[in-house]
Formats: structure tokens, C-alpha cells, sequence
């Protein structure tokens, strides 16, 4: 698998049923191992995989040093007030939802590595565009699908398993799954940021033009629709199904009305309300569908008129 995945030899690999999983066998064998150190580190407002852990670590009275991303300006400064008995620190490299890049992360990673703390480090999608460097201390956590994480660790990180060397694992499905995952990724920079530009005309767009990203998406939303309306009626004019298209597509809005809970708790900024319910995010692979933007107007005004009406 490391050959696979391009992973260098010095640096191990484990296998997770999801990114969940991972991140709670992890920071929880590392606290176990390291008993001695009662203090964590967690940068919030990424991702909602941390959110669960935390209960544990506040009952168990441990030191919980907290920053939102979006207060992270110095993070010399931060990371020096750690506690000298920190055990690890998680942070997320990129958004699940929208594909932003956090600036702060390789800075964050060799300040952690130089203190010896365990650097927890999560990447949704950013593994698929970049090889960074694992260094001794670190965990870089990668989701390849719902059921499936990929965690490459330093040659400095000794913690032990918990329970997934007793798990079943079928390793040619396993392959099977990584290789389909990997193919179904694609980077176009160029087609996104045509896409966006041409979309903007009826939608808002997520990212300004400076943003620091994934270009394996488009995202952009409707304040005055719901996307999965647009959506269902833009699949009918492609001549897709529902299933094909929510493959390639994915959106907030089916969660709208549950949105406080699901996504205002972690997501930083908190998003409002019409954002939740008219998010669009778009693949690659479905941008490269001729006439996209315009059919994906032209169904967003079809809504519109359908939801307007005088009396």
C-alpha cells in the first residue's frame, strides 16, 4: 500500500473505516500511551470530527487549549502557549464542505515536530492534489471515502493501535477502493474559476478570487432557492438520474432544516441560513458537461418562476 499511495518508506500506514475512526483511535491511543501528559491542543471551525472527541478530554479534567482558524494570525505565538505537557494537537488541513485551504498548517506542523508534540493532522481532499511531507511527530490523517482513511505516520510516532489490527480486512478490496477513489479525482483550476465566473451572474460564489483552495470543485450557492430544487430539475435536463448526479454533486440543502445542528456547531465562519440551503458543490468531472452554466441558470430561473407568484 505504501508503493500505492507514493508514501515514503521511513513512514508507516494504517487503515480506517472512515475518518472518524481514525481520528478517535489515534488521539485516543496517543493519550492512553502518553498518560503522563494531561494537556491537548485543537484548532476548531474545520471539521466536525473533532467536535465528539472533546467531552472525553474535558471529563477526564485534561488542559484543553482551543483556537478558532480563524484566530490563528500567530502561530509561533499560539503554539508557544502550549502547555510543555501537550500530547498532541488536531487541526484539519481543509474544508470538507468547500474545499478551502488552511495557510497555517505547514507553519503549525514543524513548530509542533520542534516542540515534540504529536501533530494530529486532518486532509479531506487535499491528499488527492498534494503530497506533503509526514514529519517525525506527525499523523496525517486522509479520507479516500465515507468508509475509508488512510493514516501515514512519522517514524517518531510510537503510539499503539486500539482495536483495528483486530478488525476483518479484505486488502484487495481495500486496493480496489483506493484505486477508485483516486480516479474519481480530478484538479482543473482553469474550469472551475470559468465556471464560477460564468455562474456569478445568478449565484454567489464561496471563495473570493485570492482564496487559497482545492480546485477539485466549484462551490456557490443561491440566496433566494433551494439547491436541491435546482439540482433535481438541472439533472433531468442532462439526462442524468438523481443517483448519478448527487455522485457528482453534493449540497447542504438536504440537511437544511437540521443545518443549525449539523453544520453551524464547527463550520467557521458560521454560514447563514440561505447559504445552507442554496449551496452548490460541483466536481470537476460534472463541469466538463457542455453548456453546463448556462443549463444550470436556466433550471435556477425555471425554480425561481416556479416559487414566484401575484395576486
Amino acid at each position: 500500500m505504501k508503493n500505492y499511495l507514493g508514501i515514503e518508506p521511513k513512514n508507516k500506514v494504517r487503515v480506517y473505516r472512515g475518518i472518524a475512526q481514525g481520528v478517535y483511535e489515534i488521539t485516543q491511543g496517543t493519550a492512553h500511551f502518553l498518560a503522563h501528559k494531561r494537556a491537548i491542543g485543537v484548532i476548531k471551525g474545520q471539521t466536525p470530527v473533532f467536535e465528539h472527541l472533546l467531552p472525553y478530554y474535558y471529563k477526564e479534567t485534561y488542559e484543553v487549549a482551543v483556537r478558532s482558524h480563524s484566530q490563528i494570525t500567530d502561530v509561533k505565538e499560539w503554539v508557544e502557549s502550549l502547555k510543555k505537557e501537550t500530547c498532541f494537537v488536531m487541526f484539519a488541513e481543509d474544508h470538507p464542505v468547500t474545499g478551502e485551504v488552511y495557510p497555517f498548517v505547514e507553519e503549525l506542523d514543524r513548530l509542533l515536530n520542534e516542540k515534540r508534540i504529536h501533530s494530529v493532522r486532518v486532509s479531506h481532499a487535499r491528499h488527492f492534489s498534494e503530497k506533503v511531507e509526514v514529519r517525525p511527530y506527525t499523523v496525517r490523517l486522509c479520507s479516500y471515502s465515507a468508509d475509508l482513511a488512510v493514516a501515514v505516520t512519522g517514524e517518531r510516532f510510537r503510539s499503539p493501535t486500539m482495536m483495528v489490527e483486530s478488525m476483518a480486512w479484505d486488502k484487495a478490496a481495500i486496493l480496489r477502493d483506493l484505486e477508485n477513489s483516486i480516479k474519481s479525482k480530478s484538479v482543473d483550476r482553469d474550469l472551475v474559476e470559468a465556471f464560477e465566473t460564468e455562474i456569478s451572474s445568478a449565484a454567489q460564489l464561496v471563495f473570493k478570487k485570492d482564496a487559497v483552495r482545492i480546485y477539485d470543485r466549484a462551490a456557490c450557492y443561491f440566496q433566494d432557492a433551494s439547491a436541491e430544487a435546482v439540482a433535481e430539475l438541472l439533472f433531468k435536463k442532462l439526462g442524468i438520474s438523481t443517483e448519478q448526479g448527487w455522485e457528482k454533486m453534493s449540497s447542504t440543502n438536504m440537511c437544511y432544516w437540521s443545518g443549525i445542528k449539523m453544520f453551524k456547531h464547527w463550520w467557521e465562519p458560521e454560514p447563514s441560513h440561505e447559504m445552507l440551503r442554496g449551496l452548490l458543490i460541483i466536481s470537476v468531472d460534472l463541469l466538463k458537461t457542455k453548456d453546463f452554466a448556462k443549463t444550470l441558470i436556466s433550471s435556477y430561473e425555471e425554480i425561481k418562476q416556479q416559487q414566484s407568484w401575484t395576486v
